[in-house]
């Protein structure tokens, strides 16, 4: 059976996608409509005219949008997310669909992950190192587990250390659980200067390479940061589920814009000021950068102050290597770089006991 002609409306903003030069089909329209990614046109009345179809304001970007970053097999969630960080108006029920998948998806495997790791904590070491230190470290050894680009980054970072350098990856590794450990405690230690100096280390606010690595640490090392300066307090995904539900689509703008800003000035400071904008149309950055609008989303509530998430990130940064130069001026002579002391030797060095040992 033929297909019927594209209405009026749709013939429309093919000819103004065509005129920036995306050849988009009347298929392509119905297809983005099925999925939700496509406002349906509204019936309006025009007088003596009749009635014509209507598209809200804005759909000729989002179609721009769309076409830009619409490849065979992309998924939905990937296309919504990639158009909305594009500064694309995408419907409201599909955008948050996509917030919530990048998001939650990750979220519960995440949690899961760091519960299974705290389970296998042996009896009697919460009792020596206290319910903190625990989380941080299920938190720490799950980071490690994945072996994403925060954790390969960080791990090439430290084995520029002379201790480190061919030391065996087991050895490296007890360092750079102790250095995530420090960043998910809700407290930084900045009197470990042992902790201190691996963390200084592991940053690398010395590189002069840029790449992703390097942005990927500085950008969790700020999360983290900024979380350990402001108030905790813990929220459960039923409740961001809830807040990402009566969240407006002009709320949601705001904090595009923040993130944007707040990725972007990360990046900047990454590449050493010679790319002022992070590059957003892969679908691994627009799922990032939804989680990241996600968190901010619940911590912006308990964050003292009135600031951006820029501002908070950067602000956070800033203080994290002040606080690593600060503590190698503290230790003097006795700023040396630690080898591998494992749990145990955390365990002796910070309370005495031989408990483990």
């Amino acid at each position: 059976m033929p297909r019927s002609e594209p209405s009026k409306a749709d013939q429309e903003l093919m000819q103004h996608a065509r005129a920036q030069g995306y050849a988009v089909s009347a298929s392509q329209l119905e297809r983005w409509r099925r999925r939700g990614l496509l406002p349906q046109p509204t019936r309006v009345y025009r007088g003596r005219h009749g009635t014509a179809s209507v598209y809200p304001d804005g759909t000729i970007d989002l179609v721009c949008a769309l076409a830009r970053h619409s490849t065979p097999g992309r998924r939905s969630d990937d296309l919504a997310l990639l158009a909305f960080f594009d500064g694309a108006d995408v419907p409201e029920t599909a955008l948050k669909l996509a917030i919530a998948c990048a998001y939650f998806n990750g979220r519960v495997r995440h949690e899961n992950a760091v519960a299974q790791a705290a389970a296998r904590v042996p009896a009697g070491w919460e009792s020596v190192l206290g319910k903190e230190y625990e989380a941080a470290e299920a938190e720490a050894r799950t980071e490690l587990a994945t072996g994403g680009r925060v954790v390969r980054q960080m791990r090439s970072n430290l084995r520029r250390l002379p201790d480190l350098a061919g030391a065996p990856l087991r050895e490296v590794d007890e360092r750079l659980i102790g250095v995530l450990v420090g960043l998910n405690m809700l407290r930084l230690p900045e009197d470990d200067h042992e902790f201190m100096a691996d963390l200084s280390a592991a940053l690398a606010f010395d590189c002069t390479p840029y790449d992703q690595g390097v942005f990927a640490v500085w950008e969790y090392a700020a999360i983290s940061h900024s979380s350990q300066m402001g108030r905790y307090k813990e929220t459960s995904s039923e409740e961001r589920f809830e807040l990402l539900l009566g969240t407006s689509q002009e709320e949601l703008r705001d904090l595009r814009k923040e993130v944007r800003t707040a990725v972007d000035q990360m990046w900047h400071r990454a590449t050493l000021g010679l790319e002022p904008e992070a590059d957003l149309s892969r679908p691994w950055m627009a799922r990032h950068s939804a989680a990241m609008l996600m968190e901010w989303m619940s911590a912006r509530q308990v964050q003292p102050g009135k600031v951006s998430l820029a501002d908070r990130y950067f602000l956070s940064l800033g203080l994290l290597k002040l606080r690593c130069l600060a503590a190698e001026r503290s230790a003097g002579g006795a700023w040396q770089h630690p080898v591998g002391e494992g749990r145990s030797g955390f365990i002796a060095r910070t309370t005495g006991s031989q408990h483990g040992a």
